[in-house]
């Protein structure tokens, strides 16, 4: 967990903190002229001081600190079918820059057509249903701390066991849902659940997509609380649900095409989403972006760098950058775009081998 304090100073001051539990000196920050603020400290109660450059104290008190979101840069990739082989690989990139992904660890089985979601900056991730042979699916839920490389361990279970499923969270308000899919008996799920991200344990009941499809596509404006859902089974529509409550979604509007398995990413609270690929019968390359906040149809937002589908989606949220990897056909490439404007997508780099039917999340 991360905390801080911040305030501000009329003079070029050095900052000193000590941790009142041990009274140890936690940061030194040395000349903050206006503001200041003092980040990654312990929880807890913490003498501050302000010491001018001659040595004299300006200011002294206590203040309590308190936790903070970091702002995330990490992207997260799993799951996978490589051809015919059910993989249980995690990648990561780092968002901001470009370059080749990394192995980050393990699933706790190999899948593929799972769903990927996390609580932002609170460093969760989760991955939940998901293929393992065709026609078997799970219901699991696996966890990972995102800034973390290891193994993934269990969270619980989903509701049902289904894949071609999607997700998307309210980022560190802490809520993770799960949406449509489709069952061992090839059946069409509208079913949503929901978890509490930093806890563990099974999903719980949220309510209904406003139809039964499999294969859409999940994205949020975070802590703003609305999460859209776009596509599937050869539909254009979007849903959407206020994932701080419970209830079945509603009508959103249309994406510019009908398509299934496109990817879904937004800049957060900065209020857009968008989609990615997917497949309209061929591959294809379209990117629409919607304004999460107003329901509405979809606008064209440019091109992918090849069309695909059954891809996976991530961003660094209100830092504004998105992420396309993996897809079918069966590619490595990974696309990045600057969400906040329009055009088309940038080759960031390559995924560990090519893949698809990938999971998508992040730590922002």
């Amino acid at each position: 967990m991360a905390y801080k304090i911040s305030g501000t100073i009329n003079d070029s001051a050095r900052i000193i903190v000590i941790n009142e539990a041990d009274w140890s000196v936690e940061s030194y920050d040395v000349n903050a002229p206006t503001s200041f603020e003092a980040l990654s400290l312990s929880s807890g109660t913490k003498t501050v001081i302000a010491r001018a450059n001659s040595g004299e104290v300006l200011a002294v008190g206590d203040v309590s600190s308190v936790y903070y979101s970091a702002l995330g840069d990490r992207g997260i990739f799993a799951g996978e079918s490589s051809t015919t082989l059910y993989l249980n690989v995690i990648e990561y990139i780092t968002i901001s820059t470009t370059g080749n992904s990394t192995d980050f660890g393990d699933l706790i089985y190999s899948a593929k057509n799972i769903a990927g979601s996390s609580n932002g900056g609170l460093d969760r991730g989760l991955f939940g249903g998901g293929g393992t042979t065709y026609p078997t699916v799970v219901n699991n839920i696996n966890y990972i701390t995102i800034s973390v490389l290891s193994n993934a361990s269990d969270f619980g279970d989903l509701s049902t066991s289904r894949r071609d499923l999607a997700a998307t969270s309210n980022g560190t308000n802490d809520r993770g849902v799960f949406a449509g899919g489709r069952s061992v008996a090839d059946t069409p799920l509208a079913t949503i659940d929901y978890v509490t991200v930093s806890t563990t344990g099974n999903a719980l009941s949220f309510g209904n997509l406003a139809s039964a499809r499999s294969q859409p596509a999940g994205t949020s404006n975070a802590a703003n609380n609305r999460g859209v859902f776009a596509g599937g089974t050869s539909q254009y529509y979007m849903d959407y649900i206020n994932i701080a409550s419970t209830g079945n979604a509603i009508y959103f509007g249309e994406l510019t095409v009908s398509k299934i398995d496109t990817a879904g990413c937004s800049n957060g609270v900065n209020d857009r989403g968008v989609w990615g690929g997917g497949s309209t019968g061929s591959n294809s390359d379209v990117i629409d972006h919607i304004t999460i906040s107003s329901a509405s149809n979809a606008s064209d937002f440019g091109d992918l760098t090849i069309g695909r589908y059954n891809l996976a989606a991530s961003s660094n949220g209100v830092a504004g950058r998105g992420t396309f990897a993996g897809g079918y056909s069966t590619t490595a490439v990974i696309d990045y775009i600057t969400i906040a404007t329009t055009g088309n997508a940038t080759v960031f780099g390559n995924l560990t081998a090519s893949k698809q039917g990938v999971a998508g999340t992040s730590n922002a």
